[in-house]
């Protein structure tokens, strides 16, 4: 039930949107009018936001790898009750993780992309076996992204797509162990949990207003039963709802110099789609962080090849039950020659 209203919010949303645009009808592909304008228009090639997933795709035939690294700083653990604070026993779980996804542009209107990661954590706490520490390959995933409607620089209709993700628990496949806490940080796009294979459904939009970029998404997470820290035992936990919204601001369009600020919420529902009661501890839980950033673009070739990065830190600023950390960031894009 919860998949089909998020589907249907999706449609009736992007319906809205063309229908308060008299120049354009929906067609669920833009019109070779309405990509010429689009391409057209005040649109630099910077990195962007590093964790609000823009609904722009790379063009068709592109190819670039974005490779990034964010850590864990874990400083408590969030009480039971929506609260800015944590509770006074000491819980330090630090990690760190490298990241890499290949992005390409299958058609106009279709991006596809495979991410694999990777995780080392130690932690004051040790996990169901007594370890403090442990590391190992992290899931997989396999994107599909597909944008109906191309923003009209001449309105305020922004580009819109729909999103789906696959997310693999390599981890779990090949023994990675889990850290003390989980590592489900807000940063991560869209969130699952770190043994469970999940399925991900999302809306995103994105507005050029010069020289401002804003992006925003939402995401519904169903995490597969997976394995549970009780022997004998199959986990089912709440399906998972993250957001963002950011802001871009290109200062100087000449060398991609500019900065962001992003807010991520995420939150784990009593509830799953198959309807079977939940027994994870905590049942539900939330966290909300906001991110400020820089990027700029570091090369950029005659071919059309380019380099840009951003660097940034996640603060969570309130929460409950999960816990309190920073994220510190650091990621590049580099794009394959377009011409």
């Amino acid at each position: 039930m919860a998949a089909g209203a998020l589907i249907r919010l999706s449609f009736t949303l992007a319906s809205l949107l063309s229908l308060h645009d008299p120049a354009y009808g929906i067609d669920w592909v833009p019109t070779d009018a309405e990509m010429a304008r689009y391409r057209e228009s005040w649109n630099p090639p910077t990195h962007g936001t590093t964790f609000t997933s823009s609904a722009d795709l790379a063009r068709q035939g592109q190819w670039y790898v974005r490779a990034y690294v964010q850590g864990q700083i874990g400083s408590g653990q969030y009480v039971n009750s929506p609260s800015s604070t944590s509770t006074a026993t000491p819980f330090s779980p630090d990690a760190v993780s490298p990241a890499a996804i290949l992005y390409y542009g299958l058609t106009r209107h279709v991006s596809v992309a495979m991410g694999v990661s990777w995780i080392y954590w130690r932690s004051d706490k040790p996990d169901s076996e007594g370890n403090t520490s442990g590391g190992g390959i992290g899931s997989t995933s396999l994107i599909f992204k597909y944008r109906p409607i191309v923003q009209n620089p001449d309105s305020w209709r922004p580009s819109i797509s729909l999103y789906t993700k696959l997310s693999l628990p390599t981890n779990r496949w090949f023994g990675t162990p889990e850290i003390p806490g989980g590592f489900t940080p807000l940063s991560r796009v869209p969130s699952s949990r770190f043994e469970a294979a999940a399925v991900t459904e999302g809306l995103l939009f994105r507005k050029n207003v010069e020289p401002f970029r804003i992006t925003g998404n939402v995401f519904y997470s169903y995490n597969l039963p997976g394995p549970s820290s009780t022997v004998g035992m199959t986990a089912y936990a709440g399906d998972l709802i993250s957001s963002h919204l950011a802001l871009e601001h290109v200062l100087d369009q000449r060398t991609g110099f500019g900065y962001l600020l992003e807010f991520a919420t995420l939150n784990q529902l009593t509830t799953r789609l198959d309807g079977h009661p939940t027994n994870t501890t905590p049942a539900s839980f939330w966290l909300l962080g906001v991110q400020p950033g820089l990027e700029y673009t570091f090369s950029r070739y005659e071919s059309g090849a380019k380099l840009v990065g951003a660097i940034g830190v996640m603060f969570t600023i309130a929460g409950q039950n999960d816990i309190r950390a920073v994220y510190p960031n650091i990621s590049f894009k580099y794009f394959f020659d377009q011409n």
